[in-house]
């Protein structure tokens, strides 16, 4: 018999056990302590303990969702920060089960919308979501550039422009020219204010701030954007160079959903696709 229970009704350790089980099988292996768990999926990932169920089979866990609430894309949302299922124990309705209390969870938050990320190619975990009405709206796709393969960029030096590290409040202060841009859940303003060792760079013309960027000394960039005044311009480019000069990695890292200027810029800097995509699902409530 299978009982569920709030994941603030459990232990840490049952959450991270049912975790551990759920992904044993899975495509791509999470190598995490239970502590790199949590600061992780209860960090910037954004979900919440009050937001989450754990799915019992007697005392063992044995499925997990996560949830969490924020204002996304200008609507109040549920995302689905991940939902598994021990192996043994699938196909017995858990993940049905999970799912109807995600939702209810969802309702009761005063949600319009559910939004989960899937892998694409993970064709049956795409069936079940759409079973349950969602719907593809995007794709999210990653890149990676060798440093060393990062070519003319390296030799920019642009004297009409600065670059500066600026404050998390002069970042954020740059979301207002944003409001029809798709940022994705994990690398919106909101996520990044919850990343640890994040830095913000700013690109000046003159005393104009016109471009931002936000990125880790592990070449991950969350977030790179030029005033469209200025684009083509190499604005972009210089940043790009001041970020590849001032981290330790080897490589830049980048993520986004399905935006052109930015997909055009990452190719012509050498930037390649990686094998991993996601689709974006959301469902109406």
């Amino acid at each position: 018999m299978y009982t569920y229970f709030k994941a603030e009704e459990t232990s840490k350790e049952k959450i991270y056990e049912a975790f551990q089980k759920g992904f044993s099988d899975y495509m791509i292996r999470f190598e995490m302590t239970q502590e790199e768990f949590f600061t992780r999926f209860f960090g910037s990932d954004g979900n919440e303990l009050a937001c989450s169920y754990v799915a019992f089979n007697g005392e063992n866990p044995i499925g997990l969702v996560l949830g969490g609430v924020k204002e996304f894309g200008g609507i109040r949302t549920m995302r689905c920060g991940t939902l598994c299922i021990d192996p043994p124990h699938r196909g017995q309705g858990v993940s049905d089960a999970l799912f109807s209390l995600h939702e209810k969870n969802a309702i009761e938050n005063g949600c319009r919308q559910l939004f989960l990320e899937v892998i694409k190619g993970n064709d049956r975990a795409v069936a079940f979501y759409e079973k349950k009405g969602y719907i593809k709206i995007y794709d999210m796709k990653y890149y990676t550039l060798e440093k060393k393969n990062l070519g003319h960029a390296a030799q920019v030096e642009l004297p009409k422009f600065s670059i500066r590290e600026i404050t998390d409040d002069e970042f954020t202060g740059m979301e207002k020219y944003l409001k029809d841009v798709h940022l994705n859940w994990q690398t919106d303003f909101q996520a990044m204010r919850k990343i640890e060792g994040i830095k913000y760079m700013g690109i000046y013309h003159g005393e104009k701030l016109i471009g931002v960027s936000a990125y880790r000394d592990s070449g991950k960039i969350f977030f790179i954007w030029v005033d469209p005044e200025f684009r083509l311009q190499s604005a972009g480019t210089f940043l790009l160079d001041y970020i590849a000069k001032d981290v330790s990695s080897e490589a830049l890292y980048i993520s986004f959903s399905n935006h052109m200027g930015l997909s055009g810029f990452v190719h012509r800097k050498g930037f390649a696709e990686d094998d991993l995509s996601q689709h974006e699902m959301v469902k109406l409530l």
